[in-house]
């Protein structure tokens, strides 16, 4: 069923994008340092989603990353709190 649903979705946003690109037809001169390129607007619409998707797929892999690497030292550091915990448990154990 989620399979399904995801599908439909991708569907509707798909029959959004054809629409959108017959509206967006007509040629438009992209401007950038180096040069210039004619190309219908729509191709320059997915183009720039694409680059905006593709930045933001890296800054939360970034994060990602920074966060995973927290969470490993937080459970290196809570493995050595328990070690000794029972540690001074055993050596207190001893003592009495």
């Amino acid at each position: 069923m989620k399979r399904l649903f995801s599908i439909i979705i991708l569907l509707i946003f798909m029959a959004f994008g054809v629409a959108i690109a017959i509206v967006n037809a007509e040629e438009v001169v992209f401007n950038f340092y180096y040069g210039s390129v004619t190309q219908p607007l729509s191709i320059l619409l997915v183009g720039a989603i694409m680059v905006g998707a593709l930045l933001a797929t890296f800054i939360n892999s970034m994060v990602i990353l920074s966060l995973r690497h927290q969470v490993r030292r937080a459970q290196r550091q809570l493995k050595q709190a328990e070690e000794n915990s029972v540690t001074l448990i055993e050596s207190t154990d001893r003592n009495n």
